[in-house]
């Protein structure tokens, strides 16, 4: 099997860390292959934003989770409940990514970049995180400063991010893939 392919098998969702903060070459890494993923008509509507404030990261955290409890809705309640409720679930770092709000493919764009680079982090070694939900407080009025903190282009709304780190959980069986999910035409 080719490093590709073992990459992307392999590659798993992880939610404890060690607090090690990644090597700057790694992250370089990272973030290079997340701007070399393809975008439409190659415009690249992507901004990246590395937070290594953890403090940031916590503040973030502890305005979306104020915003899910208040949302009424009893998964997002429960969720937010949770003892020690972390979007970035203790990383000790992370990618923030950016779109462009005109680009009308802006935000699958990012998810590809994001993709890329949940796949280099992998291969060098480096637990990660693909995450979109620590986002949904930062376009609330009541959360601009938040916002303004992280030095965003104007025009750019943040999609997602990756978690960074090194692990401190041992990984279980990976859960089955859903059946069904493929058909073939002609």
């Amino acid at each position: 099997m080719n490093e590709v392919i073992r990459a992307i098998l392999e590659r798993r969702s992880v939610r404890s860390y060690d607090g090690r903060i990644p090597e700057d070459d790694k992250v370089e890494t990272i973030l290079e292959c997340g701007k070399f993923a393809p975008s439409a008509m190659n415009r690249q509507p992507w901004h990246f934003t590395v937070i290594r404030d953890r403090e940031l990261m916590d503040r973030i955290s502890a305005a979306n989770k104020k915003m899910l409890i208040e949302s009424g809705d009893e998964r997002s309640v429960a969720m937010a409940s949770e003892e020690g409720f972390d979007n970035f679930r203790g990383a000790p770092m992370a990618i923030v990514v950016s779109g462009d709000e005109s680009n009308y493919y802006g935000m699958s764009d990012c998810a590809g970049a994001v993709e890329n680079m949940a796949l280099a982090a992998h291969s060098l070694g480096l637990a990660n995180l693909y995450i979109a939900s620590f986002m949904r407080a930062l376009v609330l009025e009541e959360n601009a400063e938040l916002l303004a903190e992280l030095g965003l282009p104007k025009g750019y709304k943040p999609h997602f991010a990756l978690c960074l780190g090194y692990s401190k959980e041992e990984l279980g069986e990976r859960a089955p893939r859903k059946e069904g999910s493929v058909n073939y035409i002609g």
